[in-house]
């Protein structure tokens, strides 16, 4: 699982455009088991690493109102089809963005800001 490189900047940089219009808002990072390099942006947005089937019921009982994940099917550990699955069960949106730092789509980042400007998003949880 990489937590830093070309993916972990990816992330970086597309929960940087989520949050460009926060200001200076509040970061707060936690431990949550299922649930890598958690920050909270206030209550609007959320970004974290890799994240399990079973941490998806608990991201929804945190208030969010969908996930967006950013992570390329190919990559170990991604498993779309189980998140998917979870995320149907715990009745969260679910929003797959396959996002390479090292390759960049304009397709993808396009669908992003869609996908985080649509309503219901609010606050989204983004890995």
């Amino acid at each position: 699982m990489r937590t830093t490189g070309p993916w972990w900047v990816g992330i970086t940089l597309l929960c940087g455009l989520a949050s460009v219009s926060l200001g200076a808002q509040q970061v707060n990072k936690e431990q949550v088991e299922g649930i890598r390099n958690l920050s909270r942006i206030d209550s609007t947005v959320a970004c974290a690493g890799a994240i399990t089937p079973k941490a998806i019921a608990g991201i929804k009982e945190m208030g969010y109102g969908a996930i967006i994940n950013l992570r390329l099917a190919s990559e170990q550990g991604a498993d779309i089809e189980g998140h998917t699955a979870a995320a149907k069960t715990a009745g969260i949106r679910y929003i797959h963005i396959p996002f390479s730092a090292s390759t960049p789509e304009p397709a993808a980042v396009d669908a992003f800001l869609k996908a985080i400007t649509s309503p219901g998003v609010e606050p989204a949880f983004i890995h």
